[in-house]
């Protein structure tokens, strides 16, 4: 199990616990401590004393991908679980996931359906998932359908593949998954094994808007790798790799398909992407895809990247 932390502390010690407690007494627990400034590092070494397979690895803050690939690179079982250090796993999570794998040894990665709780960890709603192979390829064409605090993967067929990539900081599991469903199988349990906190200093509130576009640089990059490379480094920053994206995708000169076109628009979001590649991108989606979204969409993102626009840039 890797579970990375950064301020967790209020919810670390019950995440921990939950794992402990599992029916599967068989595990190792790596906990990264990813730069944390309050007690997360301190709580989960004071559990790891009690109990030997909790074990602290402090990562100083390198961010979610560097940590996750640092677990995985620690990890000695060829099973690997992720929790995240909010969450609360069910006691027989581990071993009815651990059954899937040894009944099915063509299975890659699996998840479950979860359960929402709020920060007192009262239930709020059920979430549920696609099942099945065939069910999960097709979500993932236009989602993330499988919930990353319930997953569990063989090491080796996420090692082949690459593990986690910067270029995709808050959308890493995403991109993950779409790599795992081109060389083996995916699934979904229908039980409810993970119940998921929801709270608002989650990365999925804070990070709203580069989760969408590090899901939408995901999304294409699947498609090239069908014809062709990435035209980008998956080694840089977020930032860095949607502009190198966008920048090939304005000097190809084709016309952006109705497919493409929510992507390319949640890509442009991004802050410093150079205003005559935004406008060449512009031009090719009214031209390839025209409709009154893709015509309003120039005068969105304008308004978007005023309001964004720093204070002392802005006029009295």
């Amino acid at each position: 199990m890797i579970i990375p932390v950064r301020d967790g502390a209020p919810y670390l010690g019950e995440a921990l616990q939950s794992i402990l407690d599992q029916d599967l007494a068989d595990i190792e627990v790596i906990v990264i401590d990813d730069g944390s400034s309050d007690d997360s590092a301190a709580i989960a070494r004071s559990i790891g004393d009690r109990d030997s397979r909790v074990k602290l690895v402090v990562n100083r803050g390198q961010g979610i991908v560097d940590a996750l690939n640092l677990g995985i690179s620690l990890a000695r079982a060829p099973l690997v679980a992720r929790m995240d250090c909010d969450d609360v796993s069910l006691p027989d999570r581990l071993r009815l996931q651990v059954a899937c794998f040894a009944a099915d040894p063509d299975l890659q990665l699996l998840g479950t359906a979860g359960l929402q709780i709020d920060r007192d960890g009262k239930p709020l709603r059920p979430m549920d998932v696609p099942i099945g192979n065939g069910q999960l390829r097709d979500a993932l064409a236009g989602y993330n359908p499988m919930l990353h605090p319930t997953v569990m993967f063989r090491t080796e067929a996420v090692q082949r593949a690459g593990g986690f990539r910067r270029a995709f900081t808050y959308a890493e599991d995403y991109d993950l998954w779409l790599r795992l469903s081109e060389t083996g199988k995916l699934a979904n349990m229908d039980g409810r094994l993970v119940k998921l906190r929801s709270h608002p200093g989650q990365v999925s509130r804070v990070k709203k808007d580069q989760q969408k576009a590090a899901a939408a640089l995901a999304r294409q990059s699947a498609l090239l790798r069908r014809s062709r490379a990435e035209p980008f480094d998956a080694g840089d920053q977020p930032a860095e790799a949607i502009e190198a994206f966008l920048a090939w995708r304005a000097a190809t000169g084709v016309n952006i398909s109705s497919l493409e076109r929510r992507d390319i628009e949640l890509l442009l979001r991004t802050p410093g992407i150079p205003l005559a590649i935004t406008c060449k991108l512009l031009l090719l989606a009214v031209a390839g895809a025209p409709s009154f979204r893709t015509l309003a969409f120039g005068l969105r993102l304008a308004w978007l990247r005023t309001i964004a626009r720093p204070a002392k840039m802005r006029p009295n």
